[in-house]
């Protein structure tokens, strides 16, 4: 009967052990491209971007270290009618729209799958009647750069200061931040 009870003990004893260590694990830590990708498109809509003639676009390239470059970009069209040209392209749901991903092997296209997590958001154009198909005159695109540890390196946006600055102080409280970091890069005329 003794033994029977301190085994009871000993099992409740465990499974809270091991629940509290499961608790205790931040979600936060792991990689993840969503603030990025939720700052990009809402950066775009707030511009009155249409994402019904625009979308998307991750390309993901790793280098030798390790390290990887990250390009968010807008590109012009349909993505419904976009044909792919190689087989390292995938199409990926994200909330209510569809995002291209685009990486040079098999790893890049298989790191940015696992980056991007799954997404209830909606995000809805302000007026659909905006046919920004050709929005700055050239391609929209962010560039970021991180390490092997996946801290944040470089990060270049295509803004004003003062709108990169903003655009930044909503993306680093949700990102690791190498400490090697020092200052986006924008149209800091």
């Amino acid at each position: 009967m003794q033994i029977k009870t301190n085994m009871k003990i000993y099992i409740i004893a465990f499974i809270l052990f091991f629940n509290n260590a499961v608790s205790q694990t931040k979600k936060g830590d792991c990689f993840s491209l969503n603030p990025f990708i939720n700052v990009f498109i809402e950066n775009l809509i707030s511009k009155e971007v249409n994402l019904d003639k625009n979308y998307l676009t991750l390309i993901s390239l790793k280098d030798k270290e390790g390290n990887y470059n990250i390009d968010l970009e807008l590109t012009s069209g349909d993505i419904k009618t976009f044909k792919m040209v190689s087989t390292k392209e995938i199409k990926k749901t994200y909330g209510n729209i569809t995002l291209l991903l685009v990486g040079k092997t098999d790893e890049d296209l298989k790191f940015l799958k696992k980056s991007i997590g799954k997404s209830d958001k909606v995000f809805l154009n302000k007026d659909k009647s905006k046919n920004n198909t050709s929005f700055y005159d050239e391609d929209y695109v962010w560039s970021t750069f991180f390490d092997t540890k996946k801290e944040l390196v470089n990060f270049y946006i295509p803004e004003e200061k003062e709108s990169a600055d903003k655009i930044f102080n909503d993306i680093k409280k949700d990102i690791h931040i190498s400490p090697e970091f020092e200052a986006i890069g924008c149209n800091c005329f």
